[in-house]
């Protein structure tokens, strides 16, 4: 099976970006948001490689990997692997839910 791309939604981006600036934040060094990223980019490897690796959602387009305390979900299509959005689990579900029905793959 060929590697699939993997991009990411400007949604997911944020989301990302701002568990990291977090962590540089609180933490005073990048030190533990260097091991988050690593862990990130591991992760799109296996998934580039296997696009099925994620649990289907209840939506039946979207899927999940779970990483910690935190859920990467993502949707495929023919030509790449789009992560729709990279949730702390430590927020509200109803948050989690607007988010996902307003974000469908393009």
């Amino acid at each position: 099976m060929a590697h699939k791309k993997i991009i990411w939604s400007s949604l997911a981006s944020h989301q990302m970006k701002a568990v990291l600036d977090f962590y540089i934040q609180r933490n005073g060094s990048s030190v533990y948001s260097l091991k988050i990223l690593n862990e990130i980019e591991d992760l799109s490897k296996a998934l580039s490689e296997n696009e099925f690796i994620g649990r289907l959602t209840s939506n039946k387009m979207t899927r999940v990997i779970p990483m910690k305390v935190y859920l990467i979900f993502y949707e495929i299509n023919k030509n790449q692997i789009k992560i729709v959005s990279f949730w702390d689990n430590r927020q509200s579900n109803n948050n989690l839910i607007s988010v996902l029905s307003q974000n469908p793959i393009q």
